[in-house]
């Protein structure tokens, strides 16, 4: 047990204990009156012999009572707690999760986030007076609530402020922010900066469900950690996949597809329903009925999620398909009608762009190459293709290449020629780079085959690439955030990479030294690219994001602001002048996002944030965390550190306080 406050007690006593006997010390002071007979006024008479102003103290019950109530209320004062847990370290790192996951709803009614706060709140209050901690935050990204502190106060305070967003948990920002500042605690004169970072390291507390997507690819270098598990809550359904197609031939033929999933305990029956700019489509179609069986159990890594598999004849996936006629553009919205723990992934919404024919630009100086580029995209229903030389592309006046600030093609396919000309578009290279930063060809790599690629991509997924035959290709050099479609034993044949505004499929080999052309691969890689590319009127991708994603914005010509409104009805500006893509990166919240161009002009943009993520939405609570390959201390997050005991003391005070009356109250009336 502590004292939190014994000092305050210690003043208090000084001041009320002498009080209280001075009370009975002090004779009282009676008024002179004539009488007939003193014989039945004993003490009185006692009291009229002592002289001295002060009285002995004799035996009194009414006294010791009140000694003891005073006793309880000082007790009380003293603010003592009882310590039920190890007493932290010196130094402590409290990691509040405040992702997707943590908006579900408990028992109680309230939100997961809420319970987190609390016990971390209740966490800082039992921690001893000379202990210093700070606060971070984390969804996608990690967020310094309040540096290193012993104010308590303060610290409560902005754990109280925190607020829940859509975005995924990923704690490796976090937890690197944690050694650097714990790192700077300790500043020794003649002591290296890595024996101060060690001298100094900080003990972390994790406040969240587990739910982590990162977990086994990050680390804990310094200091210890301890999970803190919050909710119980299990019962979720959500919607985890989503894609929009639009038939080749037939454009006004919408296909709409989503994937169910259930991660509760129990079977469901539940209606799935299809709207269209917020309204059911008309006819019995719009809604169907799914059911889905119990989910497996999942409850420690996340790496070990399990596919959903039958359980009693059910499985707990299922997909649903949606077809209607629809010429125009709209936003439409696939919606599961079920109250479960978990709102935000029971919608998923997108804007849909109206039907138009794709324009394919083929940069060439091969004309067999260039042919047979023009013959498969001809057979994949492309119909308005154009063809230039590398010379003449080069020297186009700019008028022919771009409308309003970006591409006039859907689609650029170049053949063997580097360039630097590259207006916001889309682009495909063959055998050639783009001259931009981070991406860069170097030693020619042969005699490898193809050993992996990515069969649930959009552009490589169906695509048989075991049966092409690639001689040689040049070593790529990419950026981080490039993806990797195609890879042989050491290297990456073929990339996606996404650049605001820009989005470039390389392919390191020459069309001309494999056998790619004359491949089934070929074609369906071609229409992957530009079903995923070109768009044709389908939910382009680049408007479909997670939440904390980055949104790229096409600015037009002349503009000077932009206007976001984000999906809880709030705008902010955003300054453009003279740029020609913008960013928005404040892309927390789930829905949809208009972007505006100055204050008359219309919708130029609109974009989706959607969940989509089978982690968030399963939201069992992990019992066994594992950062990297360390498996973490887990308590209840509901236990508290420390159990304040001045309510009981209250209560005692009362008690003896009731008990010191009725003695009173009993002499005075004998």
């Amino acid at each position: 047990m502590s004292l939190l406050s014994w000092p305050t007690a210690l003043v208090v006593a000084a001041i009320a204990i002498p009080l209280l006997l001075l009370l009975y010390f002090l004779k009282l002071r009676r008024q002179e009156r004539k009488v007939s007979s003193t014989l039945l006024w004993k003490k009185a008479i006692h009291d009229l012999q002592v002289n001295a102003p002060f009285q002995k103290l004799r035996k009194n019950l009414l006294l010791f009572l009140q000694l003891l109530i005073l006793a309880a209320v000082l007790f009380g004062i003293a603010n003592p707690v009882a310590n039920f847990m190890r007493r932290p370290q010196r130094n402590i790192v409290l990691l509040l999760d405040r992702s997707g996951s943590m908006k579900a709803e408990e028992a109680d009614g309230r939100m997961r986030l809420e319970h987190a706060k609390e016990a971390a709140a209740d966490f800082v209050s039992g921690l001893p007076g000379e202990s210093r901690a700070m606060v971070i935050s984390f969804a996608d990204r990690a967020n310094v609530v309040c540096s290193f502190t012993d104010d308590k106060r303060r610290l409560r305070r902005l754990i109280d402020e925190i607020e829940p967003t859509d975005a995924p948990s990923r704690i490796g920002e976090a937890l690197q922010l944690a050694v650097a500042y714990s790192s700077n605690l300790v500043d020794i004169p003649g002591v290296s900066t890595p024996q101060a970072a060690s001298l100094g390291a900080a003990d972390i507390e994790l406040f969240g469900d587990g739910r982590i997507a990162d977990a086994d690819t990050e680390f804990v270098t310094r200091g210890d950690m301890r999970y803190h598990r919050i909710g119980a809550a299990d019962d979720n359904v959500g919607i985890v996949a989503f894609d929009v197609r639009r038939d080749y031939e037939r454009p006004g033929l919408l296909s709409i597809f989503a994937q169910i999933e259930n991660f509760g305990p129990q079977p469901v029956t539940l209606d799935v329903s299809m709207l269209l700019d917020g309204k059911p489509l008309p006819g019995p179609g719009s809604v169907q009925e799914v059911t889905l069986g119990p989910a497996t159990s999942a409850t420690t890594q996340p790496s070990d999620l399990i596919l959903p598999v039958e359980a009693g004849g059910l499985p707990s996936s299922r997909n649903v398909i949606f077809e209607f006629s629809h010429e125009a553009g709209g936003v439409i919205e696939v919606r599961l009608h079920r109250e479960d723990a978990l709102i935000i992934d029971n919608s998923v919404i997108a804007p849909i762009d109206p039907p138009r024919r794709v324009r394919v630009l083929v940069v060439s100086g091969r004309r067999r190459i260039q042919d047979l580029l023009l013959r498969g995209l001809t057979s994949i229903g492309v119909e308005e293709i154009e063809t230039l030389a590398p010379s003449a592309y080069e020297n186009a006046d700019e008028e022919d290449l771009t409308v309003e600030g970006r591409s006039a093609y859907d689609l650029v396919v170049l053949d063997k020629h580097d360039t630097d000309r590259l207006p916001p578009g889309n682009y495909l290279f063959f055998g050639c780079l783009p001259k931009v930063e981070h991406i860069a060809g170097g030693e020619v790599v042969e005699g490898q085959p193809l050993v992996l690629w990515r069969e649930n991509h959009p552009l490589t997924r169906r695509v048989p690439f075991e049966n092409v035959f690639v001689a040689r290709w040049a070593r790529l050099t990419l950026p981080d955030h490039a993806v990797p479609l195609v890879e042989s034993e050491d290297s990456v044949v073929m990339a996606f990479i996404t650049e605001p505004g820009h989005r470039y499929i390389i392919s390191a080999f020459d069309l001309v030294e494999s056998d790619f052309l004359w491949e089934p691969a070929y074609l369906m890689f071609l229409q992957n690219a530009v079903m995923y590319l070109a768009g044709s009127g389908l939910a382009d991708a680049s408007q479909l994001s997670s939440p904390g994603d980055t949104l790229a914005m096409q600015v037009p010509p002349g503009a000077e602001e932009a206007r976001v409104t984000s999906p809880d009805g709030k705008t902010e500006v955003i300054d453009v002048r003279g740029r020609h893509t913008a960013t928005y990166a404040r892309t927390h919240e789930a829905g949809i996002y208009k972007v505006k161009f100055d204050d008359d002009a219309e919708t130029v943009e609109t974009f989706a944030a959607n969940i989509l993520s089978q982690m968030e939405s399963l939201i069992s609570p992990n019992d066994r965390l594992t950062i990297g390959a360390e498996a973490v201390a887990s308590v209840a997050g509901e236990t508290k550190v420390n159990e304040p005991l001045w309510p009981y003391a209250a209560a005692a005070a009362l008690l003896i306080l009731i008990l010191e009356w009725w003695i009173y109250n009993r002499r005075v009336m004998i």
